[in-house]
């Protein structure tokens, strides 16, 4: 268990660090996307023109929130602070108190996974589906942009999205397809709602074994928890 343990405060560093790296790019974009419509208004050419190579900068937004939503949840999860009504089982004795924790772990476990199932299954629909502006006519058939010619693209008057094409290539090698950028980032839901259900696991098995330890652990166990929601002091 401790194994796992480490594992998991070493995959909650990593989600840290993409919520400090994504909170950052949003306001960054944000922040300059402000300022270059605001230079709009002085009839700048330029800023016109950098505002229409912009307009993937609202989806970036969107999807950006997306991440740091079940980002945030997953973190929640790991912490045991996530929205949960616990009035009963903190006026139960700490055996059933500790039980039922054990309980409702596994309980949403299981949801969760059927959760982590059905958005995939969602998700695996977008990610299936090319629309017209990411294919091109090749001497082979229809294909990607992200697997055409260079010099194929440069005939056509196309600029390779190539951030979207590298993240597809990664995604690829995991066996999961990524027609567009939209799609491609929307496989958070899923992968979070999994790691979700495996901390839910875990914390409910974790609790399952306190229980066959006796009154002295469980105590022990429930004070540390207590310990750990405690606000820092002022």
């Amino acid at each position: 268990m401790e194994t796992l343990r480490r594992i998991d405060r070493l995959w909650a560093r990593g989600e840290g660090a993409l919520i400090v790296g994504t909170l950052i790019s949003m306001v960054l974009v944000a922040g300059f996307m402000a300022g270059v419509r605001n230079l709009t208004r002085f009839d700048l050419q330029w800023a016109n023109d950098m505002l229409t190579d912009m307009e993937w900068a609202d989806s970036f937004l969107r999807k950006g929130t997306l991440w740091l939503a079940f980002l945030g949840a997953s973190l929640a999860t790991q912490k045991r602070k996530h929205i949960g009504i616990d009035i009963l089982p903190r006026l139960a004795p700490p055996k059933p108190r500790l039980i039922v924790q054990a309980l409702v772990g596994l309980l949403s476990a299981a949801f969760t996974v059927a959760l982590t199932i059905s958005f995939y299954a969602a998700v695996k629909l977008n990610l299936e589906e090319r629309p017209i502006e990411y294919e091109v006519l090749g001497d082979t058939g229809s294909m990607h942009i992200c697997d055409a010619a260079p010099e194929l693209l440069a005939n056509l008057d196309i600029i390779t999205p190539s951030i979207f094409c590298a993240f597809r290539s990664f995604l690829g090698l995991l066996g999961v397809p990524a027609e567009t950028p939209g799609a491609a980032f929307q496989i958070i839901v899923p992968l979070m709602f999994g790691v979700m259900a495996l901390r839910f696991l875990a914390q409910g098995i974790g609790d399952m074994l306190v229980v066959t330890k006796g009154p002295e652990a469980i105590e022990k166990f429930l004070a540390e928890q207590e310990d750990a929601n405690m606000p820092p002091a002022a």
